[in-house]
């Protein structure tokens, strides 16, 4: 018998339907895309909630493989411990306090550009599979999966795994396993960073997958004890999903629809023919019972009983081809019934917890004006008292006295280096052009600015010329 396996890499919750059409055409077979991840701590702790069941906590058959029990945790814990000195000697060489990072979770969270974690969900079987087994045989997967952790960890170890957990109570059991990818010896930034693209290319996911679903069905056939002539197969890897195994959103609806409008068109035809089974079983009688016996004994059919018999025979045929399928539209009807009302109940949660999310909202944006409008109070403070720091300096960098002046200026070429004031100040303070008033500052700063955009201007177009002289040696040579 053959099983389907799936490495599934992201969330399709997380993405957009361009990036989800694009990725059926990746080289790895599966999900993967750009921006496939979790991306901010606010998808983070989704994951959280669906992996340990937070909005019901019903975790009879959630088993954990590793990490605390809370996602967000582990993973603010991982970042500690693999960014945090990185961070530091980072910030060590930064001369503005504007670039150094306070916190890189909260950093990385925070860029659009970056992921702040990855999620990886594996799979072995199908529904169809599943639901013939009983409990018992569920729950030797956990071994399986617990194996293929290992596995993982084998095969990227640079994809640091925070927390693994399986579900056996979904139908098909799989294992979610989050974690980050990371980067080492970086030249710009910190010198560890996150980085999915670095760790799971093309290429790269392509060759771990294979890896992994090798690795898997032979444990499987290990943990089972299946010999040579039992052991399971691996189906052909598929390009693309069906449709996400933890049914986070309703676009499973359409599936189940349609499979249960095949399942009823089964149904109605059973269901004609157990009215005719009366009707056969007359007709069989009447057949029977005017069969004719010869002089020596023996009963013969007519031509018109024979034909008869036989139509009766063949129809009998199919009735018992039409009940054979019943043995299996039953648990498939059950399936369908018992993924419709998750799907409702999955529905019910997300609309209450989209209720809250409306009222938490409400409540920032009127904490996010209010804020709006303290900063616009802090930035008119700051301004104020910047520029009655550089009145300051312009008075002392030219006082009379040449020490008084001297250590001025000093001060002043100090915190222009510390990016404290700018270069056009810090030329107005050691040479006033008109005076040392507020307005004769701003005004002198004005022309100064403007003097520094019209170099940079003459500059560029002085390049471009010296660029095209070179081009007109070039071809004359």
């Amino acid at each position: 018998m053959e099983l389907a396996y799936s490495f599934h890499l992201g969330n399709d919750g997380n993405k957009s339907k361009k990036a989800k059409a694009k990725s059926k055409n990746n080289l790895s077979g599966t999900t993967s895309y750009a921006n496939n991840a979790i991306q901010n701590a606010r998808q983070l702790s989704k994951v959280n909630n669906h992996d340990f069941r937070k909005y019901n906590g019903d975790t009879e058959y959630i088993y954990g493989l590793r990490g605390s029990g809370d996602v967000v945790e582990d993973v603010k814990e991982l970042y500690l411990d693999m960014f945090e000195k990185s961070r530091l000697e980072y910030n060590s060489k930064q001369s503005r306090p504007s670039r150094m990072i306070d916190d890189y979770f909260k950093h990385v969270s925070d860029n659009e550009q970056k992921d702040l974690a990855c999620e990886i969900i594996i799979e072995l079987g199908n529904l169809e599979f599943w639901n013939q087994q009983t409990l018992e045989h569920k729950q030797k997967m956990v071994k399986v999966f617990n194996l293929q952790l290992k596995d993982l960890e084998t095969k990227v170890p640079d994809f640091k795994i925070c927390s693994a957990v399986v579900h056996l109570d979904e139908g098909s059991p799989h294992m979610h396993i989050v974690g980050v990818p990371i980067k080492y010896n970086c030249s710009r930034g910190l010198s560890v960073q996150v980085s999915k693209s670095s760790v799971f290319t093309k290429d790269k996911l392509e060759k771990i997958q294979d890896y992994m679903r090798e690795k898997c069905i032979n444990e499987y056939n290990e943990i089972y004890e299946l010999d040579e002539d039992n052991k399971m197969e691996l189906k052909d890897k598929q390009k693309g999903r069906t449709f996400n195994i933890h049914l986070k959103d309703m676009e499973n609806y359409v599936e189940l629809v349609k499979q249960t409008e095949a399942k009823k068109e089964s149904m109605e035809r059973i269901s004609n023919i157990s009215k005719n089974i009366g009707k056969y079983d007359d007709e069989y009688v009447d057949i029977l019972l005017n069969v004719e016996k010869d002089k020596f004994g023996n009963y013969t059919f007519t031509e018109k009983q024979f034909n008869k018999f036989l139509e009766l025979t063949n129809e009998a045929k199919e009735m018992a081809k039409e009940f054979e399928e019943l043995r299996y539209i039953y648990p498939d009807l059950l399936r369908i019934k018992d993924k419709a009302k998750y799907l409702i109940k999955r529905n019910y949660d997300l609309q209450k917890e989209n209720d809250k999310l409306i009222k938490s909202n409400q409540k920032f944006e009127k904490q996010h004006k209010s804020d709006l409008n303290a900063q616009d109070f802090l930035k008119s403070v700051i301004d104020k008292q910047h520029m009655d720091l550089v009145e300051q300096l312009v008075k002392g960098a030219n006082h009379k006295d040449y020490y008084t002046a001297n250590t001025y200026k000093q001060v002043s070429k100090k915190f222009k280096e510390n990016g404290l004031i700018s270069e056009a100040e810090h030329r107005v303070i050691l040479k006033p052009i008109f005076g040392i008033s507020k307005s004769q500052i701003n005004q002198a700063l004005h022309k100064i600015n403007q003097e520094m955009e019209d170099e940079a201007e003459y500059y560029k177009q002085e390049r471009v010329k010296e660029m095209s002289r070179a081009k007109e040696n070039d071809y004359i040579s």
